[in-house]
Order: structure tokens, then C-alpha cells, then sequence
């Protein structure tokens, strides 16, 4: 049970920061490279 909620918080931590990363590509005001490496960092992560 644990781990299944461990797991759900880094896929929503990790999509968010996913899409903040891209935004912030697009756009000059966001950095968008550490957001990029915590969305990477959430999903290689992941337990099955």
C-alpha cells in the first residue's frame, strides 16, 4: 500500500514537473532544464 502511494505521488510530482519543464523551454521567464531533471529523476525511480 506504501509503495503504491509512493509510486502515484512521483508520477503526479513527475508530470507536473514534466510540464512546467516544457513551459519553462517556451517561455524565457522559467528555467526549464531543473525541471526537466526532477521529472526525470521521479520517473526513473518508479517501482513495479
Amino acid at each position: 500500500m506504501f509503495k503504491q502511494m509512493r509510486n502515484a505521488a512521483r508520477i503526479v510530482v513527475g508530470s507536473i514537473s514534466a510540464v512546467v519543464g516544457v513551459v519553462g523551454i517556451l517561455l524565457p521567464l522559467i528555467p526549464g532544464t531543473p525541471f526537466l531533471l526532477v521529472a526525470a529523476a521521479c520517473f526513473s525511480t518508479l517501482e513495479p
